[in-house]
This record gives C-alpha cells, sequence and structure tokens, in this order.
C-alpha cells in the first residue's frame, strides 16, 4: 500500500492561504464589559419622597422615581380610590396646575418584570392666598 507524501506533489495539491494570526492582547489592555445586572424595582425617600408640598395654582411635578433594572414603570394613585379609576390617579415627573382636589395620600407602585415595590406620598397642596396674606399680615403685624 503506498500513499504519497503530499508535499511531494505540491504541483497536483495546491496549497491553501493561512488565515492571519493576530497578537494576543495584553492582560492590561483586556477590557471585558459586563451588562448591568437585572434588579427588582426599588421606591427609596430620596427619589421618591413621602412628603410633598405643592402651592395651590402653580405648576408642579409629583415626584417619584423608581431605581431597576429594567427601569421600572412608576403609577400613583389616590390611597382609598379603585386603581382603574382615573380621576384619582397623579402623572409623575409631568408638570400639572395644582389643586386643592388633588391633596392627600397616594400610593406610588413601581414594577418590572423582575416584582413590584409599594410606597406612600402624602401631597399637601397649600392655598396660595393664605401665604399671601400671611406676608401682609406680619407685615402690618395682624399675626
Amino acid at each position: 500500500c503506498f500513499f504519497p507524501v503530499l508535499s511531494h506533489f505540491s504541483p497536483l495539491f495546491p496549497t491553501f492561504p493561512t488565515f492571519p494570526t493576530f497578537p494576543t492582547p495584553h492582560p492590561l489592555f483586556f477590557v471585558v464589559f459586563f451588562p448591568f445586572p437585572a434588579a427588582k424595582p426599588r421606591l427609596d425617600p430620596r427619589h421618591c419622597p413621602g412628603h410633598q408640598n405643592w402651592t395651590e395654582g402653580e405648576q408642579e411635578i409629583l415626584e417619584c422615581r423608581a431605581r431597576g433594572r429594567p427601569r421600572p414603570r412608576v403609577e400613583c394613585s389616590k390611597a382609598g380610590n379603585s386603581e382603574n379609576s382615573s380621576g384619582n390617579s397623579l402623572p409623575v415627573g409631568i408638570a400639572q396646575l395644582a389643586q386643592r382636589a388633588q391633596a392627600g395620600l397616594y400610593r406610588c407602585r413601581a414594577w418590572n418584570e423582575l416584582g413590584s415595590a409599594e410606597s406612600n406620598v402624602t401631597l399637601w397642596v397649600h392655598c396660595a392666598f393664605w401665604g399671601f396674606l400671611g406676608i401682609f399680615g406680619v407685615v402690618l403685624g395682624i399675626f
């Protein structure tokens, strides 16, 4: 049984080009990017204060931001009302005209695919007239 050696028959068996090789990167310059880990929503007092003061007639924003990954959705509804009612919820992070009827206790809920978190927010809406009268009352010595 005779098997020819391929190197002796190079015209009959052409060689294929080799792929270029690159040097291995230096370990100090090797960077690995890890995606941020997924996390359940969190509502902490720094991003969702439990007491918020608004002035009637002013443009005000309900502050309640949640942390987590993927980014949680946040919704705040007035406590004691059904969540499906559209008149008892306040948009979060959007400026709106403050009214006394908006004052009360709100239940803010944040959720994503990993879970949910809830927090209570007490919203005070102060009358603009009494603040104005209070300044003149102090100046005039009435109060």
